[in-house]
């Protein structure tokens, strides 16, 4: 079960959130995760990672980025957890959200996290999904308080920049201050394999903790169960590779 919270978020403003405690037992601090939602907004599959690694033994904190103005498509309900948008409506969602909003809403989230007191607030690691993917990568290059992301598939280049896409994402490598542990399907044709090799080599250049897989046999949004895309055996692999490196990373 979860629990509704608001975050203080950029602005002042109240963001809501979802707080998923690890079942009963033990009051030694555990380690955290903000879990950042896909582009679909704060929906079944969010919440089922969340699940996940409060059943780890996680506290997880899933964001809802769409809180003040509303999930900007369809939304995901009990009848249609993974309602299908177009394409025109994703590329309005991911081009509405100012970075720099959604990156202090995140800081929000890892702040209270780090206010609950069976977490060890010097083990708060982050995990998104597509948008969420390069959010939780963009926060890992902004906060101190993070000490491990993992990116799945986040956009690296930007088609064009703009007030709410101020700089590219490959800019701020020299940024990140956290491990970093990044997957990126073969045959995913909107996040073309010479970004993931450049994101690569920009990491590399500036002696970053890093570690970028490229899955093969893979497209865009392979580990959400919901959609289409779904890839059961890469995204048992992958789980099991990001619960290893926040094991490691977040010590």
């Amino acid at each position: 079960m979860s629990e509704q919270v608001l975050l203080v978020g950029d602005g002042g403003d109240a963001v809501p959130a979802e707080l998923f405690r690890p079942p009963a037992g033990g009051d030694e601090p555990r380690p955290a995760v903000v879990v950042v939602h896909e582009v679909f907004g704060l929906d079944a599959f969010t919440r089922s990672v969340a699940e996940r690694f409060a059943a780890e033994g996680y506290v997880a904190i899933a964001p809802d980025m769409y809180g003040r103005e509303g999930v900007p498509g369809p939304a995901s309900t009990d009848d249609d957890p993974a309602p299908i948008w177009t394409t025109e409506q994703i590329r309005a969602a991911v081009l509405g959200l100012p970075d720099r909003r959604a990156v202090r809403d995140l800081e929000a989230a890892a702040e209270l996290l780090a206010g609950e007191s069976l977490v060890d607030a010097d083990r708060i690691g982050v995990i998104g999904f597509c948008m969420g993917g390069n959010l939780a990568y963009l926060l890992g290059c902004h906060s101190r308080r993070i000490a491990a992301v993992v990116d799945f598939y986040g956009r690296l280049v930007y088609d064009d920049l703009s007030p709410n896409k101020p700089v590219q994402p490959l800019e701020m490598a020299l940024n990140l201050t956290a491990p970093l542990l990044g997957f990126f399907g073969a045959e995913d044709t909107s996040i073309p394999l010479e970004h993931v090799r450049l994101f690569e080599e920009r990491l590399t250049a500036f002696a970053k903790e890093a570690e970028i897989r490229v899955v093969p046999s893979a497209g865009h949004g392979f580990f959400n169960q919901l959609r289409p895309a779904w890839n059961d055996a890469e995204a048992r692999a992958t789980w099991e590779r990001t619960l290893s490196f926040f094991d490691e990373a977040l010590v």
